[in-house]
């Protein structure tokens, strides 16, 4: 599951010899986008990515309750950048393209493998 502060995990939730691209990264956030949105009406709400998030595994653990709010809030508090309470595609996919921006240090259109190693160590220091 890649769902933590979704577009994070979608840059670094492959394995560490491949590279991540805008496009695979973009793909991989299309397909989480589409398996949150359980009542399919085309937004998130706060509700179905914490039910989302709740369900992920962080290496061999799950998140507990406190934690998966956290994130979730976390979140969706920089996605939803309208602030309606929805979330949709198009705000996803703005913090997702922030995200790997911020994470892709060389300017390169790839996260490649020291770049995902910086990107777990921010998340590690909640950068």
């Amino acid at each position: 599951m890649r769902l933590v502060l979704l577009p994070l995990l979608a840059l670094i939730a492959v394995p560490a010899v491949a590279q991540e691209t805008r496009a695979s990264a973009a793909a991989k956030f299309d397909k989480e986008f589409t398996a949150s949105d359980t009542d399919r009406d085309g937004v998130l709400t706060r509700d179905e990515v914490q039910a989302r998030i709740a369900k992920m595994a962080v290496g061999k653990r799950q998140l507990d309750a406190t934690h998966a709010k956290r994130v979730t809030d976390l979140w969706f508090d920089n996605a939803d950048a309208n602030k309606n309470g929805k979330v949709t595609k198009a705000e996803a996919q703005a913090l997702l393209a922030k995200t790997f921006a911020k994470y892709d240090a060389n300017g390169d259109g790839q996260v490649g493998t020291d770049e995902r190693a910086a990107a777990v160590a921010g998340m590690k220091k909640g950068r």
